[in-house]
């Protein structure tokens, strides 16, 4: 479950990339890129790693809303072949990761 209040922001999802490895800062995570008609919104899955699953419990995905960014204030680059979002001046590294192809 995504916690994002589509409605209430007049959004839709139009495309999910899911499990995208990402840095953010010295900070690797594994996270779902959602595109709607306005933003693009990366979430992490808070129970990832839940030491629950271990005992054979299931546990759901409870996706948290990492950052949103505009698709009008959208900045990237690419260096070395990873997709490079730039968000408040901060370099987050997305591995495997082609936003044109993803937004077309």
């Amino acid at each position: 479950m995504y916690h994002y209040n589509f409605k209430e922001n007049e959004e839709s999802l139009i495309k999910e990339a899911t499990n995208v490895n990402v840095k953010i800062e010295k900070e690797y995570y594994q996270v779902n890129f959602v595109l709607t008609e306005k933003n693009l919104l990366v979430f992490y899955d808070r129970n990832r790693g839940s030491a629950l699953r271990g005992r054979g419990v299931q546990v759901l995905p409870d996706y948290e809303l990492l950052f949103q960014i505009s698709l009008k204030e959208l900045t990237y680059n690419v260096e070395d072949q990873n997709f490079i979002l730039l968000i408040n001046n901060e370099k987050v590294n997305c591995y495997d990761f082609n936003l044109e192809e993803f937004t077309q």
